[in-house]
């Protein structure tokens, strides 16, 4: 697995250098995003891009590729239009534009924290909130993708976002969406540690079945076809086959913890003590456990009859 980190930069300058300090906000030391009723709680700072960064080489490693629809074809062919929403730190962006140097990487975030130093030169970045809508006319993108938005988008928005990602999908162009799954096989404080997370998700109005859900809200578009599926499991023992896999996967999900500590000491009524000891604890039982959880991904295609009607589905 290939990794790069935002800390071993010099001078780290990013995307939108006219960002003031009134667009972020700081708890404990961390650095947040400051828009107004925006569901996504997680920092942006150069922590976060390292974990990020890591996070999508083991994704990558985990499904061996980027992307599962079939636009192999398109990649190669100059003019190919690609939205990557939600694009974070840019890991997937700068992958698929590095990678694929002919075809045109579009990312929108409500944040710009990608490093202008390793930004390869077909990557463009857009502040914008999907919930909002996307600034692209219709049917403008080949590929539209989004990846691990579940503490992003409310059960109320995904129907919407689906929408509007599906309305500046070109005619016959593919939409991908990848979501993971709540852990399974979870020893006793790894389970705690996991419910509180959930429940705070809940709480916001999040939609934690996120994995049996993503299809459904695919299908209940009205103007998507080819629907598929893919599942993998991303084990944090001696089922990876691979020990540098698990110490990934191990490392990843005790970033996440440590993102939710300042909410889930309150939740869970501790000290920062006591909770840094349930981390330590959790990390060996995923690995003895074996611990695990799936990722999904859907994709489909946007029909081309232009006798069938958009709509936007209000549940599931």
């Amino acid at each position: 697995m290939g990794c790069f980190s935002s800390k071993s930069i010099k001078n780290m300058e990013y995307l939108d250098s006219q960002s003031t300090q009134a667009e972020f906000r700081y708890v404990d030391g961390r650095r947040f995003h400051n828009e107004e009723g925006v569901e996504y709680f997680l920092p942006n700072d150069e922590d976060e891009q390292d974990r990020l960064h890591q996070q999508h080489f083991l994704i990558r490693y985990i499904w061996q590729s980027n992307f599962s629809s079939p636009i192999q074809h398109l990649l190669t062919k100059p003019g190919t239009k690609i939205l990557d929403i939600g694009c974070g730190a840019g890991s997937w962006s700068f992958d698929m534009a590095s990678t694929y140097p002919s075809i045109s990487v579009v990312g929108i975030d409500i944040s710009p924290y990608q490093a202008s130093q390793i930004k390869p030169e077909n990557f463009t970045f857009i502040k914008a909130n999907v919930q909002e809508g996307i600034p692209f006319e219709d049917d403008t993108f080949d590929f539209v993708f989004q990846r691990y938005l579940i503490g992003g988008h409310s059960k109320e928005k995904w129907p919407i976002v689906i929408n509007e990602m599906v309305r500046v999908l070109k005619p016959g162009g593919y939409l991908e969406l990848c979501e993971p799954s709540a852990m399974c096989d979870a020893g006793p404080v790894t389970q705690q540690l996991c419910d509180a997370e959930l429940e705070i998700m809940e709480r916001k109005g999040l939609d934690v079945d996120l994995i049996q859900n993503l299809e459904k809200y695919a299908q209940n578009h009205g103007h998507l076809k080819n629907i598929k599926k893919e599942l993998r499991q991303c084990h944090h023992g001696v089922k990876s086959n691979n020990i540098e896999l698990s110490k990934a996967a191990i490392s990843n999900l005790i970033a996440v913890y440590n993102l939710f500590k300042p909410v889930l000491v309150k939740e869970l009524k501790l000290s920062n003590a006591k909770f840094d000891e349930l981390v330590k604890i959790s990390e060996k039982e995923l690995f003895e456990f074996d611990s695990y959880y799936f990722l999904i991904r859907v994709y489909a295609s946007k029909a081309v009859d232009n006798n069938i009607e958009i709509k936007i589905c209000n549940s599931i």
